[in-house]
């Protein structure tokens, strides 16, 4: 009888060493496998961004406010709030600005007293928006950001600025006219030059009104009734002298008292705010 090899044996104890290196391969993979999710999960993300932009061009994004509004969209509403790609000639805020606003107020509505010693002399102050000029005054960049003015703010500013402009040229005008009805007449015309024209052929009739008004503001005579005939120089010089209530009194219709007060008195609003004096008796 030959005798064969024992093969069996060897064969059996073969298989389970090779499962268990196999199980070991499989081990070590896994938790290389498990490890590099793990980094790649505690790794920030990386900031998404088009395909082909240029990593440089955040460098170059617009800036944004606290609250995260664009200043694009901020600079409607305060224009040097935000900085911008070309800059804009400034206009600093005036730090003595309430001081300032309350002498200017003072000097135009001065003491009884004062108001006495004005009327001997047929002195009148007037402060107003400047109305004589050919086009009515603007609001520039300059100014309405150094007041802080919102995009409507400035628009109401510009509006009641134009509506006080047309408001008086047709006053003057009427009394340029004489009562005429004719709408040729000063229709060539600037406000001032029609005003000027008006002086010449009245003689003393600026004079005498100023007097009047000036009476009327101490208190020492009394003011005409509403709708009363009056001479063209004197009617004129009324309108004139009451634009700056008249203004004051539109704008706190539209943006509140404590605005339009700042808007007629303060430092920062003389681009479209004069201010002057008249005196001569006849």
């Amino acid at each position: 009888m030959t005798n064969r090899p024992n093969t069996t044996s060897q064969e059996t104890s073969f298989i389970p060493l090779a499962l268990a290196s196999a199980c070991s391969v499989l081990l070590v993979v896994g938790a290389y496998e498990i490890r590099a999710r793990l980094s790649k999960a505690a790794s920030p993300a990386p900031s998404p961004r088009s395909e082909g932009q240029d990593p440089k061009a955040a460098q170059g994004a617009k800036p944004r406010t606290r609250s995260g509004e664009s200043c694009d969209a901020l600079k409607d509403r305060y224009i040097l709030q935000c900085p911008t790609e070309k800059a804009l000639p400034t206009v600093a805020p005036d730090d003595g600005e309430a001081e300032k606003m309350a002498t200017l107020f003072a000097w135009a509505h001065p003491s009884k007293d004062k108001l006495a010693e004005m009327a001997a002399r047929c002195e009148l102050r007037l402060i107003s928006p400047a109305m004589l000029e050919e086009q009515p005054p603007t609001v520039d960049d300059e100014h309405a950001g150094a007041l802080s003015l919102s995009a409507q703010e400035r628009a109401e500013l510009d509006q009641t600025l134009r509506q006080m402009h047309e408001s008086l040229a047709a006053s003057v005008r009427q009394a340029y006219a004489g009562g005429s009805t004719d709408p040729t007449i000063g229709s060539s015309m600037s406000a001032q030059e029609m005003i000027d024209e008006i002086q010449d052929r009245s003689g003393d009739e600026f004079l005498q009104a100023r007097q009047k008004l000036a009476l009327e503001r101490a208190g020492m005579a009394t003011p005409p009734a509403a709708g009363a005939d009056l001479p063209p120089s004197e009617r004129i010089l009324r309108v004139s002298a009451g634009l700056g209530d008249d203004f004051e009194r539109r704008l706190a219709d539209r943006l509140g008292a404590n605005r339009a007060h700042q808007l007629l008195y303060s430092p920062l609003a003389r681009p479209w705010v004069r201010t002057s004096t008249l005196v001569g008796c006849p």
